[in-house]
């Protein structure tokens, strides 16, 4: 199971742009500037050996692949003990991951990477219906799915775009130099640890969102 725990995490980071090493000591490095910073271990616990790099980067690096980790190991670990779906006029084989009140999460690997479904279930509670497909995209199911089986109100969720713009406006107000009271400076500080646990590349995100508009206006200063 390790070994394609760590061969399916290593193409998860790639596609994070989180490069990682081959493994050894039983571990997976993970790598900042040719250098192992982190290493995930089986388990999907983050560790840090004496060798590792530290450093302000080396420790943003550990807490973006802590989410990861611990994502691939869920899925990969659900789907191997799941039974399989039962379900008329089914094309391809699926392990049923949950269901509940009518809705239900399901998954399978492909070629081309793991595919989850949330469907609901028919009339005659046989078949299943009104499929959402997520190639890679293992957290947007199980929201779906808990939507779908009424465990969670639409209207109680944001948008990444949305954190983003919130994470974004808590920094202003923190480093604005605002008059708060310790306690509403200690939520603020919260919700964006929270964001920041929910989007791990929040950083990155709005590096490239500010860069964007920096490009026009230093090309219409030429």
């Amino acid at each position: 199971m390790s070994e394609r725990y760590y061969k399916e995490l290593a193409r998860i980071l790639a596609r994070n742009g989180i490069e990682s090493a081959s493994p050894e000591k039983n571990t997976l490095p993970v790598l900042l500037n040719g250098s192992s910073a982190c290493r995930v271990e089986p388990s999907g616990d983050v560790c840090i050996f004496p060798d590792d790099l530290r450093s302000p980067e080396a420790d943003e690096l550990y807490h973006r692949v802590a989410p990861f980790s611990r994502m691939v190991k869920e899925y990969m670990t659900a789907i191997e003990r799941a039974p399989l779906l039962k379900a008329t006029a089914l094309d391809e084989d699926y392990k049923l991951l949950a269901e509940f009140n009518g809705a239900v999460l399901a998954g399978r690997e492909t070629e081309h990477g793991y595919m989850f479904v949330t469907w609901a279930r028919d009339y005659e509670g046989t078949g299943v219906i009104c499929g959402g497909y997520y190639l890679d995209a293992y957290e947007a199911a199980k929201q779906d799915f808990a939507i779908r089986a009424g465990m969670i109100q639409n209207q109680r969720l944001f948008s990444n775009d949305q954190l983003l713009r919130i994470y974004q406006s808590v920094n202003d107000t923190l480093d604005a130099g605002c008059e708060l009271t310790q306690e509403d400076r200690c939520t603020l500080s919260d919700v964006r640890e929270q964001i920041e646990d929910i989007l791990p590349d929040v950083k990155q995100r709005i590096a490239e969102i500010q860069q964007k508009i920096i490009d026009p206006m230093q090309g219409q200063s030429m």
